[in-house]
């Protein structure tokens, strides 16, 4: 029997299991609230997402999915599970979780995947069997489980353990993903071997669940291999820097001492991997100390800077991976402990007087490839499957295995290295071909136009290695930074409704993905002001500009909509007073207008303590949003996510602390960067946030803020205001038969 042939007769026998069969899942919501998997297997998250997402002919069940990193969940997580589910019982796949008291199915994911199903089933007419040896494949496939209500089984030389689940839940048919071939008895076996048979049953399950798709999200599976490590090496020093300095008048006058030091050290003819911290002591005053890095290469390229306000109060850190360019590199640091302010004329001091301890940590890789957000891929299925959707795989990372020739001499990626930019652009190209394939199947399914006449969500679920930017020119010539960096591609010259979803972790982003499907609930009813509530900021220094001409008249205008509004400008906009009036996390839109940067933003510039009384990542990661805000900007940079750790980003920390959406620049923009158009379309025509940024950019062409402006966060979410209400985010109807 030919391809074609049993291609067909496995189409004839999915006909036959749709709508899908009745299985009797024995995990009701008032016995399982929620479900959660350690980061160390991706495989776990995949058994889990049938589990926590599933249909049937006439209901659907949904559960929060969360992951967590060293059996810890994030701190956000930890206050969803209370608002969420008021201490009912949660089952945990995989591993222990620590500070909760949670169900355990342990072991490894085989063995997990046929426990689970024995457990939480008493019947499965249907299941699906994957192997651990294809994770593309397997990932590919995971939505089907969701959608025939039935569970899904690793194969890993564990034939007894499956044979055994077929027989306990009365398996009529067992669906075989990839190569594999099983000596199974008792049941009706079916193949599924390319991606392409995969989607087709899964095209035509939608068909028969939903009659439409409107969500379509694409990853990379290969973000789930970390890198491979061949040697590490860590070495310490500790240096001094003390100096004494004036600022008048913009000029900065050492009285004694420096207030910078040089460390240098060697880097090998390899695939190194930099990673360097340096640590303070914590001030004893009431000064926060800056402490800036900078790495140099052998040629004395920039390579990566930062400074502690990207991460901690007492630490800084800075990252690279270098591609055979051998030599002696410097790092600079540099310290400033005191007061500077005033935007037309700097003023200020610095006293600095203190040990920097420096750790560097160079690893050597057989291949390049460095995944900024490891394992973020095993998210895709459920938030694929709640969505309806399916999933777009794509392999064309920027670190590929060419990537060691073509960066070869190098020590920074196309961010800091210009000549690497069409090798990141061609990977986009590339990618865009898989997803003109998936939108080519939906119209051979009959569902394309009513994709693209829809709402057209495209989720990216990856970091900026794995599923790169399309950098567009000319760079910005006064920054460090090249080209723009933009997700317009992927939206088909604005054709889709695009949202990056990441964060600072695989298990950060699974809290957003939570927050957002389940975003009513975690809202409660609308009683608080904060339901209502728009806060507009602007910054000093010609951000007076925006305030008084867009943010004031436009404040004024939707209040029509029941909206409380307030503006925070020049005397009321620092760290400190908007913290005590809660301008940030007591509101449910946030717009802020000014000065940015991709680890801070500076509100206040005229009085003496600018660097005091900025809001930076070490601050802003630690703000609780009790509900899920929306942050928009229109500053510089601060949606800059290529080439940084995700933890130093400005935005991502706003969606690490609570926010559902960041809506940010990845470059500089320009003045003409109002933000109206996605405004009015989220208050007064109620659209998602996907949707509103595909409208202004249908609309608005002017460069570079058509280019640079990207949504961090689900593009299906859609918030509360009061003209509308809440959404269902985006989640499918049933067709009722």
């Amino acid at each position: 029997m030919n391809h074609t042939t049993l291609l067909l007769a496995a189409l004839l026998l999915l006909t036959s299991l749709t709508p899908p069969a009745p299985a009797t899942p024995t995990h009701a919501p008032a016995d399982i609230t929620a479900i959660i998997v350690p980061d160390t297997d991706p495989y776990y998250a995949l058994i889990a997402t049938s589990l926590a997402c599933h249909y049937n002919a006439t209901t659907n069940i949904l559960l929060p999915l969360f992951v967590t990193h060293n059996r810890n969940l994030t701190d956000a997580a930890y206050r969803l599970l209370t608002t969420l589910l008021h201490g009912t019982p949660v089952l945990s796949l995989g591993d222990h979780v620590n500070h909760l008291n949670a169900s355990n199915i342990l072991g490894t994911p085989a063995t997990v995947s046929c426990t689970a199903a024995r457990l939480l089933y008493t019947t499965a007419p249907t299941l699906l069997i994957a192997p651990t040896t294809n994770y593309t494949l397997a990932l590919t496939a995971t939505p089907l489980t969701s959608y025939l209500n039935c569970p899904l089984l690793l194969y890993d030389n564990n034939t007894p353990d499956l044979q055994t689940t077929i027989d306990h839940l009365h398996t009529h048919t067992t669906i075989l993903i990839g190569n594999l071939t099983l000596p199974l008895h008792n049941t009706t076996i079916t193949h599924l071997t390319t991606p392409d048979d995969i989607q087709t049953a899964i095209l035509h399950n939608i068909t028969t669940l939903f009659g439409h798709i409107t969500y379509l999200t694409l990853t990379n599976p290969a973000d789930a291999t970390p890198p491979t490590i061949t040697n590490t090496t860590i070495t310490t020093t500790t240096t001094h820097i003390h100096a004494h300095q004036l600022i008048l008048l913009g000029r900065s006058l050492t009285l004694s001492g420096n207030d910078t030091a040089r460390i240098q050290f060697h880097v090998p003819d390899t695939l190194t991997n930099l990673a360097i911290t340096a640590t303070i002591p914590p001030p004893t005053d009431r000064f926060t100390p800056i402490l800036s890095l900078k790495l140099y290469d052998t040629h004395g390229r920039l390579i990566a800077y930062s400074t502690n306000q990207a991460d901690t109060d007492t630490q800084a850190f800075v990252k690279t991976l270098a591609i055979h360019d051998p030599g002696t590199y410097i790092l600079t640091l540099r310290l400033f402990h005191g007061l500077k302010g005033g935007y037309f004329s700097l003023r200020g001091f610095s006293f600095t007087n203190t040990d920097v301890n420096i750790t560097i940590q160079q690893q050597n890789q057989s291949t390049p490839h460095d995944p900024l957000l490891p394992g973020l891929s095993m998210l895709a299925p459920y938030i694929t499957a709640a969505h309806g959707g399916i999933i777009i795989t794509t392999n064309h990372e920027l670190t590929t295995s060419d990537y060691e020739q073509i960066a070869n001499g190098t020590a920074a990626g196309p961010w800091y290295t210009p000549e690497l930019i069409p090798y990141n652009n061609n990977a986009v190209n590339t990618t865009l071909q898989d997803l003109n394939h998936t939108l080519a199947l939906l119209d051979s399914h009959g569902l394309l136009t009513g994709y693209l006449s829809g709402p057209a969500w495209l989720g990216i679920l990856g970091d900026t290695t794995m599923i790169p930017m399309y950098y567009y020119e000319p760079s910005d010539t006064d920054i460090a930074e090249r080209g723009l960096p933009s997700d317009n591609l992927y939206a088909l010259n604005a054709s889709l409704s695009t949202g990056r979803i990441i964060g600072w972790n695989v298990s950060d982003v699974s809290t957003l993905i939570v927050r957002t499907l389940f975003y009513q609930k975690v809202c409660g009813n609308p009683t608080t002001d904060w339901f209502h509530t728009f806060n507009f900021v602007f910054g000093e220094g010609f951000g007076e500009t925006g305030g008084l001409f867009h943010q004031v008249p436009y404040s004024r205008e939707i209040r029509r909509y029941n909206l409380t509004t307030h503006v925070y400008g020049d005397l009321r906009n620092s760290r400190q007073i908007t913290d005590q009036l809660h301008v940030y996390t007591g509101a449910n839109f946030v717009e802020y207008l000014g000065h940015g940067d991709w680890y801070w933003y500076t509100p206040s510039l005229y009085g003496m303590n600018t660097f005091g009384r900025a809001v930076d990542v070490a601050h802003a990661s630690q703000w609780v949003y009790e509900k899920p805000s929306v942050f928009l900007t229109s500053a510089c940079l601060m949606g800059r996510v290529d080439g940084i750790p995700p933890q130093q980003n400005i935005g991502l920390a706003m969606l690490h602390a609570g926010c559902n959406a960041f809506v940010g620049a990845t470059r500089e923009t320009g003045q003409e960067a109002e933000l109206t158009i996605m405004e009015n379309d989220l208050i007064v025509n109620d659209t998602s946030l996907g949707e509103a940024l595909r409208m202004e950019k249908q609309s608005d062409f002017v460069p570079p803020t058509y280019f640079v402006r990207t949504l961090y966060g689900d593009p299906a979410f859609n918030p509360y205001e009061p003209l509308h209400g809440f959404s269902d985010q985006g989640r499918p109807q049933l067709i009722i038969r």
